[in-house]
């Protein structure tokens, strides 16, 4: 929990800085770690997914962050210690608030499937490091329980929904 803590303020702060850039263009292609579309699967959890074109993905052991070219919006996969889907949906709360303060939920949860899998999705604000964030969370079952954490600077996430609702979509059990 420490690294998420970590590349939360890490994207934070990316994310602030690009946002306080607003007008520059920057291009994908001189950007350090982006890469065209590619499949990436998160073993432990059993689940695959295609990275868009111009994000970026990186590993740190059984964590995952993919991200916008411009890292305005983060993604941050993960296997949580809680052995159940039920249990990682139970303890949600707790595990949210050692990383972001001052949670208020403003999507209430909602428990569906997604391409065939157990899925609970909720949303909101907080803060990090005193810094105002729009977060959504989405716990899906494949193999393992795993829980996606994506994070934005307020009002930046709808610039990238269709980008969004793309990678999202694409998120599978891995074959």
């Amino acid at each position: 929990m420490k690294k998420l803590k970590f590349v939360l303020c890490f994207a934070l702060t990316l994310s602030v800085l690009t946002v306080g850039v607003g007008a520059k263009s920057i291009a994908t292609s001189g950007l350090p770690g982006v890469q065209e579309n590619q499949v990436f699967s998160h073993k432990e959890a059993g689940v695959q997914c295609e990275v868009p074109t111009g994000w970026k993905s990186k590993a740190d052991g059984d964590e995952i962050t993919v991200s916008t070219a411009d890292d305005s919006v983060q993604m941050v996969f993960w296997v949580p210690d809680e052995d159940t889907f039920d249990t990682a949906v139970k303890d949600l709360d707790k595990t949210l608030e050692k990383t972001i303060k001052n949670v208020k939920t403003t999507s209430k949860g909602k428990a569906d499937t997604h391409n065939g899998m157990p899925h609970y999705g909720e949303g909101g604000t907080g803060e990090v490091d005193g810094v105002t964030i729009e977060w959504s969370v989405d716990i899906l079952r494949a193999k393992k329980t795993i829980i996606i954490l994506t994070f934005s600077a307020p009002g930046i996430a709808e610039k990238h929904v269709n980008e969004c609702a793309k990678f999202i979509s694409s998120i599978k059990r891995l074959q």
